[in-house]
């Protein structure tokens, strides 16, 4: 696959150093003397493994065809470039260190060690706090190239159709929102599309479990079309309540989440060392019971408010009032209710 970093001295070491290439410009912290052809591999793998599976291979694989070309790009594809290079570079570099730490040999794994005078081994914990850094960064630039290109799908720009066509972008969407902004209006998630694609499987779940059964198959589907009256947008609303508060309570036991101001975001589980998140902090842990509690609660509320409002409002909604969903009282006229002991009764007339 190509890259999106390459030499770009003009007249690089033989063999070439990081120092010759753009990645010195994406990430500061490495030696420029270090050998390239070490940290290529580094650079395909954390592509692969923590980048395409957002952007998807259709985007990615023009973009860096372009660049690897030299051809001229749009300010749009500049942008996403420079966004695309900056998270590759941190999730490169947190995913190579522990394998810089050790070598694998004959004799087994031995740990590398400076001849003397050329440096210092580092601490365990400034290892850990430069990868636990470089791993907060690739998120924090996944996220505002995932944002970007949002906009730019939003914004109706033809190139970014690479990525609104693929399955990375269409897979990961439920009935009722398909872009981040949709959910950010019921959740604060500050606008992280990393967080939405946390939290979508459980949204759909809850659309498919509750939803569903309640609204029956077409006033269902008739909440998913591109075009919808002032009626069908107001029950939109109410159902898209629900399904925000009722899939977050769903998606928090499965997820890391950082309480960030009035907010929150989903943040990579684990540095395969520590949590991401200290969840022996009772503060913060608190805060996410509480996050878990106030969504089930609102969620729930939510859903008896809409029954009530459905019942209200049949006549604007006739294809849920028509359906084999609607809950109907069982008519209690003209019966008789017998005591519990069968001696008695209560005749309604």
């Amino acid at each position: 696959m190509d890259l999106v970093f390459k030499v770009t001295a003009g007249s690089p070491a033989t063999p070439p150093q990081v120092g010759d290439t753009n990645f010195q410009n994406h990430y500061s912290g490495v030696n420029t003397s270090m050998a390239w052809a070490e940290l290529t591999p580094a650079i395909r793998q954390a592509t692969e493994k923590f980048v395409l599976p957002f952007i998807g291979t259709e985007l990615y694989t023009d973009l860096a065809a372009k660049y690897q070309a030299g051809t001229s790009l749009s300010a749009q594809q500049a942008q996403t470039l420079e966004y695309l290079q900056d998270c590759i570079a941190f999730y490169t570099i947190y995913h190579i260190l522990p394998e810089k730490n050790t070598v694998l040999a004959s004799m087994g794994v031995i740990q590398n060690t400076p001849t003397e005078g050329s440096g210092q081994p580092s601490s365990q914990w400034a290892w850990k706090s430069k990868r636990w850094s470089a791993l907060e960064n690739g998120d924090t630039f996944l996220d505002r190239l995932l944002n970007y290109l949002e906009a730019q799908v939003k914004a109706s720009v033809v190139y970014f159709d690479l990525w609104k066509n693929s399955t990375a972008y269409t897979k990961k969407v439920s009935d009722f929102f398909r872009r981040t902004d949709e959910l950010d209006e019921y959740l604060n998630i500050q606008g992280s599309r990393r967080s939405f694609l946390g939290l979508v499987n459980f949204l759909r779940q809850v659309e498919q479990d509750v939803i569903y059964p309640l609204l029956c198959t077409e006033q269902y589907d008739a909440l998913k079309a591109t075009t919808l009256t002032t009626q069908q947008k107001s029950l939109l609303a109410k159902v898209r309540l629900i399904v925000a508060n009722l899939g977050l309570a769903e998606a928090i036991p499965h997820h890391r989440l950082a309480i960030d101001g009035d907010g929150f975001r989903v943040v990579s589980q684990t540095d395969q060392f520590d949590d991401r998140r200290n969840q022996t902090n009772n503060v913060h842990e608190s805060a996410i019971l509480a996050l878990l509690e106030r969504a089930e609660r609102k969620g729930r509320a939510a859903l008896d408010a809409l029954k009530v409002f459905l019942e209200a409002n049949e006549a604007d909604y006739p294809l849920w009032a028509n359906s084999t969903c609607r809950e109907k009282p069982t008519p209690k006229g003209h019966t008789i209710v017998a005591s519990a002991d069968k001696v008695g009764g209560v005749g309604i007339f």
